[in-house]
């Protein structure tokens, strides 16, 4: 096992014992200590290797310091203070690996899996209100929505429109139709006004949706008149 480090002030005759800050388990609470003796000035950031003060820098940075905050506790440049930071910030950083953007989209998967699984079987208990369930459905379209989000960030999943269109295209057929969609939303307010206190910010919400249902059939009309009265008329 490893000594640590002694620095010693030069010109005062006193040496205190100063501990190399390494990578195991008990690097932070030396770290702590070392912080602790220098914010009671019985030790001087000066005296610190560039491994021990970095680790202080590190630990004040994470709990909001400025940078010339930092530099006034450990009594060094601003300067000083920045380089070690850089350094910390290259001592991190992650190399491009194409394999960890392919481990990090199955963990997206995995994990919204995980949540939608967690949330459905509390939803599923009998005690549970029914407006609680519609909430619950409703936070499992988000995960699934915010990972369709950042899958689409990472590639796996196309973000063009015109790609998108052309898988909509392609599924058409099995969409739901408008009418299938207004019983759907029928068949919410009914189960939201069950509840004998139905939420009003879930009322809002169903009859948002029915005003879309509304729009879509009229604008669908519209285009189908407009297209109509567009087309070349075949003399009789």
């Amino acid at each position: 096992m490893s000594r640590p480090r002694m620095h010693s002030s030069q010109g005062s005759g006193e040496s205190h014992a100063v501990p190399t800050v390494h990578d195991d388990t008990g690097g932070m609470e030396r770290s702590l200590e070392l912080l602790a003796k220098v914010r009671a000035g019985t030790l001087s950031g000066k005296m610190l290797g560039a491994t021990e003060r970095q680790a202080l820098v590190a630990l004040l940075a994470a709990d909001g310091l400025s940078g010339p905050e930092i530099a006034q506790i450990l009594q060094v440049s601003d300067r000083t203070v920045e380089r070690d930071r850089r350094d910390i910030r290259d001592r991190h950083a992650l190399p491009r690996d194409p394999k960890l953007v392919e481990q990090m989209a199955g963990r997206i998967l995995a994990e919204a899996e995980l949540s939608i699984q967690r949330i459905r079987r509390t939803a599923r208990e009998r005690e549970v209100d029914p407006a609680v369930k519609i909430d619950a459905e409703h936070r499992c379209f988000q995960i699934v929505d915010s990972a369709v989000e950042r899958l689409q960030k990472l590639g796996y999943l196309p973000t063009a429109a015109m790609r998108v269109q052309a898988d909509i295209t392609h599924q058409a057929a099995d969409l739901p139709s408008a009418e299938d969609l207004e019983k759907q939303v029928a068949g919410l307010r009914e189960l939201v006004s069950a509840t004998g206190k139905p939420d009003p910010a879930l009322l809002e919400s169903i009859s948002s949706m029915s005003t879309a249902l509304t729009r879509a059939r009229v604008a669908t009309q519209v285009k189908h008149v407009s297209n109509t009265a567009a087309a070349p008329h075949t003399p009789r």
